[in-house]
């Protein structure tokens, strides 16, 4: 079981047992340690999803991770994202995607109508705990928008470099080499 699960039951049991006790006995002092319970309660509660991640096995094809291939080069350029409007949620601050997810050898139908979003290199980020999730800021290309003739609600389309993606995974593997070879020095 997880800290958090753990600490969330033990504190409700806690209130709970406070509150019988201060029914049972009749007593204010049970019910004054009953009304602070509440406040150990929080810090273990689950967040409210600020966070969205992809998960094509679930989604029903709503969504899908494809690379791109260049037939010149052995490695693929592009990552596009294709969902269908309204399953990215833009008001959430984060759109998780996993590396592992991705689909390669897929021919992706042309559609005129079509609305694509570049993702940038300082759009990306890596998720702090889970290993291979990248991390979208979805509040970077919603201002983007702004500037554009569609709206975040018509877009199906998010296209990202593979070299930013791969770039970004071996970050702070080079960061930490560096930072070694500069102690030695």
């Amino acid at each position: 079981m997880k800290p958090k699960h753990f600490g969330l039951i033990t504190s409700s049991l806690l209130f709970l047992i406070f509150i019988v006790l201060s029914l049972m006995f009749q007593s204010t002092i049970y019910l004054y340690i009953a009304s602070v319970c509440p406040l150990l309660i929080v810090p273990f509660l689950p967040d409210i999803r600020s966070n969205q991640f992809i998960k094509p096995n679930q989604a029903k094809g709503a969504v899908r991770l494809i690379t791109m291939e260049n037939k010149d080069k052995a490695d693929s350029d592009f990552l596009v994202i294709l969902f269908q409007p309204g399953y990215v949620r833009w008001k959430r601050g984060k759109l998780f995607f996993n590396m592992e997810d991705i689909m390669k050898d897929v021919y992706i139908k042309p559609d005129p109508l079509a609305a694509t979003m570049t993702v940038l290199k300082y759009d990306l980020f890596l998720h702090r705990r889970k290993k291979n999730w990248i991390g979208i800021s979805l509040a970077q290309l919603e201002q983007r928008t702004e500037h554009l003739s569609y709206t975040t609600d018509e877009i199906n389309r998010l296209v990202i470099r593979m070299s930013d993606v791969n770039e970004l995974l071996q970050g702070p593997v080079n960061q930490s080499a560096s930072a070694g070879q500069s102690i030695g020095a």
